[in-house]
């Protein structure tokens, strides 16, 4: 708010800089990085935030000068997001199918997002096949827990 005081969530994903040696990383739904994007709707103004362990640890105003404003219905409004990753995580290892991730994208990995066309708050729960050769994410609304399936 201190950015924009129209600013408004646009996605939150976490991101891979874990210690790299510790082996259940996400495995309790939780990340110690996020990025955290804000932006202002039908503008081109964009704000990055990266959490670490809960405080933030960068700000970077990536706002753009070009025709290709946000548009309002990406955005999400906190009053949508009922459900956390650890909730959900519990739910997306009952699909079955979902492994945490050895190499690249080690352990479970989380994003939170509208679906642009739908209109629905999403969290995506994304880990590996059993053979670890392909990521897999479990769809679920955030504002009321269910389960979505991907067209993907």
């Amino acid at each position: 708010m201190e950015w924009d005081e129209d600013a408004q969530l646009l996605q939150a994903v976490n991101i891979d800089l874990e210690d790299k040696t510790e082996k259940l990383i996400g495995s309790n739904g939780k990340r110690k990085y996020w990025n955290i994007s804000f932006g202002v709707p039908d503008t081109n103004k964009y704000f990055l935030v990266t959490i670490h362990d809960g405080k933030i640890d960068q700000e970077n105003d990536f706002t753009r000068n070009d025709a290709s404003p946000y548009p309002k219905k990406e955005f999400l409004r906190l009053g949508e997001i009922n459900y956390d990753s650890p909730q959900l995580l519990k739910k997306a290892l009952k699909f079955g199918n979902i492994n945490p991730g050895k190499d690249w994208a080690k352990g479970y990995n989380f994003m939170i997002r509208k679906d642009p066309e739908t209109g629905t708050p999403l969290m995506l729960v994304i880990g590996w096949n059993n053979d670890q050769k392909q990521m897999v994410a479990v769809y679920f609304n955030v504002k009321n827990g269910k389960h979505l399936v991907s067209s993907n």
